[in-house]
Order: structure tokens, then C-alpha cells, then sequence
């Protein structure tokens, strides 16, 4: 059984095109990244949830939307479940080097992050939990964490 005429997806006959609106596909990019794909502090901080819960696929489309060549590669480490997106075409704009995403670690705890390496402004993570998260010894990377939402949202 198909939509056919009673409204289901697609055109029906009763679809009138003049009310399609056109499709812009930027408006669904993320804004965590800037013009040219530049990721800044203030951009990552103030976006930072996007990269959680993403598959490896999303974020890698993502990047790609913003001009970055990726090829994603599984960790080395024994064990280790993360995934990196590697970028071939680092610059001064597309400032990202590497993403790793990781659904939890020995090291860390069972906490899932991502882990964003930039070649201007360090190293950055969001962990989906703050009181779960493990800090490593000698990690480099800033640390943040979802934002909490007020009772009143």
C-alpha cells in the first residue's frame, strides 16, 4: 500500500509546488565550525554537544561539508573501541588534525568522548559524563562536558 492520495510522503495530488520552500543545505551544517572550517575555542565551547552521541559517519560528513579530506582509521591500542578521522588537508583554516571518538576506556572510565586535535589551539574533549570521566595523567586536552540544562527548560 502506498501514500497515494491521502496525504502520506511524497507528492500527492492535492501538493501544490508552489508551496515547497527550497532546500539549503546550510542551514543543517553545524555551527561548531566556522567559515572555511576553522574551529575555534569559542566555536567548539560554545557547540561542543554536537560532537556527542555522533557516529564516526556523521562527524566525518560533517567535516567534509566544511571542505576538510578525512580517512577514518580504528585505534592501535589493545582493546581500544575509538576511532580516529584523520584529515589529509590540515591548513591554517581547516584547523582540525585529527577526531577521535571513543565509546569509553579503560582509562578514562565508561564514559564516552571526543576528542578534537587542532594544529593552532590544542586539544579539546567533551565526555558525556563529568562525574563518571577518569582525567588522565599527563592529558593535554581542555575537558568539557554537556552543558547542564535549567529546571525551567
Amino acid at each position: 500500500m502506498g501514500a497515494g492520495n491521502h496525504g502520506g510522503f511524497g507528492a500527492t495530488k492535492g501538493m501544490r509546488k508552489s508551496g515547497l520552500l527550497p532546500m539549503n543545505l546550510q542551514l543543517f551544517a553545524s555551527k561548531a565550525f566556522e567559515k572555511g572550517g576553522h574551529l575555534s575555542e569559542e566555536s567548539f565551547v560554545g557547540h561542543r554537544e554536537f560532537f556527542l552521541g555522533k557516529s564516526v559517519s556523521k562527524i566525518k560528513k560533517e567535516m567534509e561539508k566544511h571542505g576538510y579530506i578525512t580517512e577514518v582509521s580504528p585505534s592501535t591500542h589493545v582493546g581500544s573501541k575509538a576511532k580516529f578521522i584523520i584529515v589529509k588537508n590540515e591548513s591554517k583554516v581547516r584547523n582540525v588534525t585529527m577526531v577521535e571518538v571513543t565509546p569509553g576506556s579503560k582509562q578514562h572510565g565508561s564514559v564516552p568522548y571526543v576528542r578534537i586535535s587542532t594544529n593552532n589551539i590544542g586539544k579539546y574533549k567533551i565526555a558525556s559524563d563529568q562525574e563518571k570521566y577518569v582525567l588522565g595523567k599527563g592529558d593535554k586536552a581542555k575537558v568539557y562536558y554537556p552543558r547542564r540544562k535549567k529546571k525551567d527548560e
